[in-house]
Parts: C-alpha cells; sequence; structure tokens
C-alpha cells in the first residue's frame, strides 16, 4: 500500500511542478504579443516588433521579479 502511495505523491509532486513552465512561456508571449497590439497603433512611438520583443524579454521577467520580491 505505500509503494502507491508514494507513486501518487511522486506522480502528484511532478504534476504540480512542470506546468509551471509552460504557463509561464504562454503568459511572456501574451504579453508581448499585447504589447505589440498597442504598439501597432502608435508607430512613431515604438515599432511594433522591438515592443513585442521588450514586452516578452524584459517586461515579464520583470514584472514576475517584482511579484515575487512583494508575495515574500
Amino acid at each position: 500500500m505505500k509503494a502507491s502511495t508514494r507513486r501518487s505523491l511522486r506522480r502528484a509532486w511532478y504534476l504540480a511542478t512542470r506546468w509551471q513552465a509552460p504557463a509561464h512561456i504562454c503568459l511572456a508571449l501574451g504579453m508581448g504579443l499585447t504589447l505589440g497590439l498597442v504598439a501597432h497603433h502608435y508607430p512613431s512611438v515604438i515599432p511594433p516588433l522591438a515592443a513585442v520583443i521588450i514586452g516578452t524579454f524584459a517586461l515579464y521577467p520583470l514584472m514576475l521579479t517584482v511579484w515575487w520580491r512583494l508575495n515574500r
């Protein structure tokens, strides 16, 4: 009986820890695309492609860092 309990705990731990990476990838891409759509309306301020790159690789990690620091 302990073997099945251990197996289910390992499976639960695996499922709980593995969803985070795809979720963060989706959120980062979503933020980049949202900023790209906003920048599309104001092309004289920032090119849309630059806004997508900045949103995905700079603003999303910055947002996560601030969130982790505030929720300690």
